[in-house]
């Protein structure tokens, strides 16, 4: 026959054994979450080629912005409340005008450029590129594992492009496309 204190134990350790048992099979306090795949994002930058100096850099706005929300609702029914993070995987960029036959113009009219995304007062720098060559679309370095779910949650948002040209032509109007990939992360059922 067992001794009171020995039945005790025993029921602690029972209970211990349950609980510690309940807890590792269920973890409540985390969310499964899910990556969506490649969500595609697009902005037109234009400007006039005498509005910036040459070798000195300057902002230009897009010329519209975007939204994720009906690319996630398509993609399963998320909300941009849903999103837990968000990053930049891939960015290209190329000259859209003026483009002709013989123009000689290409992205080598640009020293550097810088892409940031853009919602209200937060600002983040995502991707560059520094030299071009006369291929397009020229890839961009973009900043690994930089977040901007602050921004994808805020609804909508734009880009700015930070310009430093080498060679423009004043009496040319310039547009610049960036094509971009995001990859969403997003609270699972």
């Amino acid at each position: 026959m067992r001794s009171p204190i020995t039945r005790g134990r025993a029921l602690v350790l029972t209970a211990a054994t349950f609980v510690l048992v309940s807890l590792t099979g269920c973890d409540t306090a985390a969310t499964d979450t899910i990556v969506l795949g490649d969500v595609r994002v697009d902005f037109e930058f234009e400007f006039d080629g005498g509005s910036l100096t040459v070798g000195q850099p300057s902002d230009v706005s897009s010329n519209a912005s975007f939204n994720i929300g009906p690319q996630l609702s398509s993609l399963g029914g998320f909300t941009l409340a849903e999103v837990v993070s968000g990053r930049l995987t891939v960015a290209s960029i190329e000259l859209v005008t003026p483009t002709f036959v013989g123009s000689g113009i290409d992205l080598r009219a640009f020293n550097e450029v810088v892409l940031q995304l853009r919602s209200g007062s937060t600002v983040r720098e995502v991707a560059s590129r520094r030299g071009f060559t006369s291929d397009e679309p020229a890839a961009l370095n973009v900043i690994q594992n930089r977040d901007v779910s602050t921004i994808l949650k805020a609804g909508s948002f734009d880009a700015v492009l930070q310009v430093d040209a080498a060679a423009l032509d004043a009496t040319k109007d310039y547009s610049l496309e960036v094509v971009m990939t995001l990859s969403v992360e997003v609270e699972g059922v």
